[in-house]
């Protein structure tokens, strides 16, 4: 295994519960000096963010880097891994927070996910590799079409420590076999187990027992296992620990220079509540491609469905599509075949709505006339063995549709009023 696959560790869990940790330090009982202090240690410039709006959704860039700064020898000794120079990234994930909500959305990018890198097509890791922090924050705007508004930024030493610093956290081995993988140094029976960030490091970092796919939803386990872990404890702004813990991921963490005091307290009030059903996980829709020749890299392309979640996402919608679920539970609209009518009078109304749908991925089969007008109403027919895929495609058009189930066909039917609009 070359050096380079041994520096791909994800990180998914440490960037994220460092983040809220840091914010939940800063809105706890420490007041605002400390809470200044936590905030301004590791600021950097970062180019092409768009400051959030007050009382609007905010999207934060979470990214992962390698770096060993801040590891003892006997710390890599512990991990397997050696002294390296520079930083590379593997975890890409958008964090987005909404006043108007009670959960955040927590979406998880491929590192592998083919994107355009300044006029090249690359790998979306790739991005940071090149050109830092302003190049990812553009390459993940251009790909998600989301704003970015804030970055932070995580490196492996935090990762250690700041899950030793919670007294390790309990994770399940839920394939029912033994999980092996020598080159991440991961032995672990069917079941849960106690594990400290060593082996939670080996437990998200494992390649070569599923996929790319897998990891993420190790990631996202690992995330859960977590926030179990604070809630048994009560509350994390209750840990006598907690200034502590701030302490070390401060140490370890880099943020945009626009990220405020005032901002993350604000964003502390509204994660306050760290338990496994305060954050939506999903996954980026997307799935690996073989390559194109030989020789050619192997990449991860988005599924119609990403843009169904990201336009969900960009109009803070108050139901997100069943897409991006973990563990590829979701139904596809790029394979439900969908006939739209015209049951508006309006020449041409199906047909335009059909070129909106198919935009979005939507398989559409065919397009004409209803049998009978529908004035301004739209309804959505579907034979009860496509309920889900009816549900996605109503989400998908904000419930401006009513659900009407059918008696039978092989395909859900679109029938559009005059006061139908898409976007």
């Amino acid at each position: 295994m070359s050096s380079r696959r041994r520096r791909n560790l994800l990180r998914t869990l440490a960037i994220v519960v460092a983040l809220l940790v840091v914010l939940a330090g800063a809105g706890a009982l420490y007041g605002y000096h400390y809470a200044d202090r936590l905030v301004a240690k590791g600021k950097q410039p970062v180019a092409g963010l768009h400051p959030a709006a007050a009382g609007k959704p905010m999207n934060i860039l979470v990214v992962g880097s390698d770096s060993r700064a801040g590891l003892s020898r006997r710390e890599l000794g512990r991990i397997q891994t050696a002294e390296v120079a520079g930083r590379r990234t593997d975890t890409i994930m958008i964090l987005h927070v909404s006043p108007e909500r009670d959960k955040a959305v927590l979406v998880s990018l491929p590192r592998d996910l083919r994107a355009t890198i300044n006029g090249q097509t690359g790998k979306i890791n790739a991005a940071f590799a090149f050109g830092g922090p302003d190049l990812l924050v553009k390459t993940v705007e251009q790909t998600t079409g989301l704003p970015i508004n804030h970055y932070a930024e995580i490196d492996f030493a935090g990762f250690l420590k700041v899950v030793d610093a919670l007294g390790g956290v309990t994770l399940c081995n839920r394939s029912g076999h033994r999980l092996d993988d020598s080159f991440a140094n991961l032995h672990m029976a069917p079941g849960c187990q106690r594990m400290n960030g060593v082996q939670a490091l080996a437990f998200v970092r494992a390649r070569h027992i599923d996929s790319d796919f897998g990891r993420i939803g190790r990631q996202q386990e690992f995330m859960r296992a977590v926030l179990a872990e604070v809630e048994r404890r009560g509350n994390l702004v209750n840990l006598p620990k907690l200034m502590d813990v701030a302490d070390i991921v401060t140490d370890h963490i880099k943020t945009d220079r626009t990220l405020s005091t005032g901002t993350a307290i604000g964003l502390a009030r509204r994660l306050r509540k760290l338990d496994p059903a305060s954050i939506d996980m999903r996954v980026y829709p997307s799935v690996a491609s073989p390559p194109r020749c030989a020789g050619c890299a192997a990449f991860v392309d988005p599924l119609p469905e990403a843009a169904i979640l990201m336009r969900a996402l960009a109009r803070d919608a108050a139901q997100l599509p069943p897409v991006g679920l973990p563990g590829g539970r979701w139904v596809s609209l790029a394979a439900t075949p969908v006939t739209v009518l015209n049951g508006s009078g309006a020449s041409g109304a199906a047909a335009r709505a059909a070129a909106d749908l198919r935009r979005l991925g939507v398989r559409v089969v065919g397009t004409g006339n209803a049998a009978r007008p529908t004035g301004q109403a739209s309804t959505l027919a579907y034979p009860p063995s496509m309920a889900q895929q009816a549900k996605l495609l109503a989400a998908v058009l904000d419930g401006k549709v009513k659900l009407v189930k059918a008696s039978g066909g092989g395909s859900l039917v679109l029938t559009v009023g005059s006061g139908f609009r898409l976007g």
